[in-house]
């Protein structure tokens, strides 16, 4: 019976303390923004209580939002998150509700904010207006912080990678961003991503998307919503959903002529020891499998220059034996040369002995290769020879911290021109250097660097500078910005036998988590392919 009476004054105490506890809208000693944020002075410290009286600006509530709410003030140009994580969904105020809050104040990865909500009331509601942000006007972000803003549109996207992984996409002005050392002059990329009201990882379905895609490339209209920082980028989560259009549709298969087709492609680490930098598991692999299946059927190519190949005998095979699995045996793939380089990838050069028979096949052994460039002399069905070289240069990553750093080529651009001298010393010592000579390699350079001016001053022919518009011109996206690591070089002897040239944009513009969940081709690599077209032989 003690025990009973005891928890009926418990609960009474509890529901007294909540009805003196409830803030009065309008009552004296409300703490203002300024205050809490330091924008005067001292900011509050951390774990106060403070009561605030603002308006709702954004409303992003429970586990699929950011668990809380956006307050601005009525009297000075500021905002501050609430997180919120106990409200439910039902229970958060509209946007422009005037609210009396009681909470705490609190720190999230620096910032401040209110937390731990005491109690609050609504006092009617408000009117909450946007501020024009203009884009690019860094400047202005942090003045904005954790306000509602307003972006005028039409708006690029510049960078899709991690639409779904974390929901966000990367935005531009005036067009597509390109590499500074792409040769192209391009759009602007923003130090800004639209992000969905979420921090959640892997958000499902994906947001911002139609059919499950978004391309860079595309276009978003008016974006209104809370502009805040977080994870070290600024963001906007929208208040309202965006309207994109398709800027960028997928592209079809470039039509094939008469003559013989060349396809080079960088496939991102085909490995079939699932310890290794390839698929993780054999689900992922199959996927892998799949895709690079459809596009060899797809373009139906004579000879392929890939990249990334585990380098080992069996993957090899596994590669071969995957393209020629739907093929009748005539047309079956075969390796032009043997790689037995300690690289632990490797650059694998295929044709198909009907459509070309190969003469010569070697590799060059030389201190600036960290992987083997190989060539090949073919010759066509009616006697002309013509030679392919390929190569995978040092990739621009794993930076040293003193000698061949980025100086505005990325890290190791000393050695990529190194290794372009090396590989033009070997191609031009073939016995035969007149025949007709194609060079289709992933030089992890762009061609307005050093590596690739090696070649130009050597005479070769950039053919993607020579067949491509420049807007067009890239097979790569690296946070935000296009370009073309990949290259097409031909010598003069060779430009008569281009019939066309082409990139199929299906991987660079593509969010990186269809390669594991999309269907088709599309993601099959971080690259795209480049398709060369030989003129058929005169009768």
């Amino acid at each position: 019976m003690r025990r009973i009476t005891l928890l009926i004054g418990l609960v009474l105490a509890l529901s007294s303390a909540g009805v003196q506890a409830r803030p009065a809208c309008g009552a004296a000693g409300a703490t203002p923004l300024a205050a809490i944020l330091g924008t005067d002075g001292e900011a509050v410290p951390a774990g106060r209580e403070v009561e605030v009286q603002a308006l709702i600006s954004g409303r992003f509530p429970g586990d699929s939002g950011l668990n809380g709410f956006y307050l601005v003030s009525e009297s000075s140009p500021l905002g501050i998150f609430v997180y919120a994580p106990d409200l439910a969904p039902a229970a958060t105020p509209d946007r422009q509700t005037r609210l009396r809050i009681r909470a705490h104040t609190g720190r999230y990865r620096g910032q401040i904010q209110l937390e731990r909500i005491v109690a609050m009331t609504r006092c009617g509601v408000g009117s909450v207006r946007p501020t024009r942000l203009e884009p690019g006007d860094s400047a202005a972000y942090a003045r904005l912080r954790d306000r509602l803003v307003r972006l005028d549109g039409p708006l690029g996207i510049a960078e899709v990678y991690n639409l779904g992984r974390y929901g966000s996409l990367r935005l531009a002005r005036g067009g597509r961003p390109f590499h500074p050392n792409n040769g192209v002059t391009g759009g602007e990329r923003l130090d800004l991503l639209l992000d969905d009201g979420s921090y959640r990882r892997d958000p499902r379905p994906v947001p911002h998307t139609r059919d499950g895609t978004r391309r860079a490339g595309d276009r978003v209209e008016r974006v209104t919503g809370i502009l805040t920082r977080a994870f070290g980028r600024w963001r906007i989560h929208p208040t309202r959903a965006p309207s994109f259009q398709t800027g960028n549709p997928r592209p079809a298969v470039p039509d094939r002529g008469p003559g013989l087709r060349l396809v080079q492609l960088n496939l991102q680490n085909y490995f079939t020891d699932r310890s290794g930098r390839g698929a993780q598991t054999e689900r992922a692999f199959q996927r892998q499998r799949e895709r690079l299946q459809g596009l060899v059927q797809a373009l139906d190519p004579d000879l392929l220059a890939l990249h990334e190949v585990e380098n080992n005998p069996a993957t090899v095979d596994n590669l071969i034996s995957l393209l020629n699995a739907s093929t009748p045996s005539a047309d079956d793939y075969r390796a032009a040369v043997d790689d037995r380089g300690d690289a632990v990838i490797r650059s694998v050069l295929l044709y198909r002995p009907d459509r070309l028979s190969r003469r010569t096949g070697d590799r060059q052994s030389h201190p600036a290769h960290p992987r083997q460039p190989i060539a090949a002399r073919f010759r066509t069905p009616d006697g002309r020879e013509f030679r392919v070289a390929t190569a995978h240069f040092k990739s621009r990553g794993g930076c040293p911290q003193h000698g061949d750093v980025d100086r505005g080529e990325g890290c190791w651009a000393d050695r990529r021109e190194a290794q372009s001298r090396a590989m033009i010393d070997w191609l031009e010592g073939r016995p035969v250097p007149d025949t007709p000579l194609l060079v289709l390699s992933d030089f992890n350079a762009y061609p307005a660097e050093r590596a690739i001016a090696e070649w130009t001053s050597a005479g070769y022919q950039d053919l993607l500078a020579r067949h491509i518009a420049p807007m067009n011109r890239y097979t790569y996206n690296y946070r935000g910005r296009a370009g073309y690591l990949d290259h097409a070089l031909a010598n003069r002897a060779m430009l008569a036998r281009i019939a066309a040239v082409s990139v199929w944009p299906i991987n660079a513009d593509e969010p990186a988590y269809l390669a594991r969940e999309g269907t088709g081709v599309w993601r099959l690599s971080d690259h795209d392919p480049i398709i060369i077209d030989l003129h058929p032989p005169t009768r």
